[in-house]
């Protein structure tokens, strides 16, 4: 049975200062040295441990390979008798799925954009150490106090192939986390008949094309370098 640490336990040289949840794999912890720096402490289910553990080590073993600011660091592998954990360095600032479950941020077309090229920069680097994330979602991307994005939880990041894992998985997620974020200024009577997005949104045939590429709905982008295009050309004339 998995021991889940109470708030002033120890885990190596590491305080818990808050659970912050689990999953399938493991529990998650907001922990400081004794430094009192904060760090995320992530432990793996014993349950886990048994069936796969290249697939629970994918986290640590991508992040090796990135030296990043908007990226967490790999600290370091917590291993005994009756754990495993690692260690990665804590993000700073506020999760989407804050920003607009709690917060109830409305996003301008420009917030949208900036946002946008911010994550296309992050993915470009990515792409270029053959990384894909899959799981660009509302709680993995946190805006900080300088208006800056960061990306964590690599838990799904694989390394690509020219099968499963290519650079479109993260376009439909980046054009998935815009459309929520389009969806925030929404505000039209609710109807019964349900649309998709396209049709929903308000959006210029621009916009529509841009994210219906990113989708994978129309032509699908080939790389990084055409969605930088598409989305300058918004930027300009929006």
């Amino acid at each position: 049975m998995d021991k889940y640490y109470e708030i002033g336990e120890r885990i190596g040289n590491y305080q818990i200062t808050k659970r912050l949840g689990e999953g399938r794999y493991g529990i998650v912890y907001l922990v400081r040295n004794h430094q009192s720096h904060p760090y995320i402490l992530k432990q793996l289910k014993q349950d886990m441990q048994h069936m796969n553990l290249k697939k629970l080590f994918y986290e640590p073993e991508t992040l090796r390979q990135i030296n990043d600011p908007r990226i967490p660091k790999f600290i370091e592998e917590i291993k005994t008798e009756n754990l495993q954990a690692y260690v990665l360095e804590y993000m700073e600032g506020t999760v989407f799925e804050d920003l607009i479950m709690q917060q109830h941020h409305k996003f301008s077309r420009s917030e949208i954009y900036n946002i946008a090229g911010q994550l296309l920069d992050i993915l470009e680097m990515l792409h270029q150490h053959q990384i894909v994330h899959r799981d660009i979602r509302l709680p993995n991307v946190i805006l900080n106090q300088n208006q800056e994005l960061t990306l964590i939880d690599f838990g799904l990041a694989r390394f690509m192939n020219k099968e499963r894992y290519v650079k479109q998985v993260d376009y439909w997620y980046m054009g998935n986390f815009l459309i929520h974020l389009y969806y925030t200024t929404y505000n039209e009577p609710y109807e019964l008949e349900e649309k998709p997005w396209y049709e929903e949104l308000t959006l210029n045939t621009d916009e529509a094309n841009f994210l219906k590429r990113l989708m994978g709905i129309e032509k699908e982008y080939e790389d990084g370098e055409s969605i930088k295009q598409d989305l300058y050309h918004l930027t300009a004339f929006k």
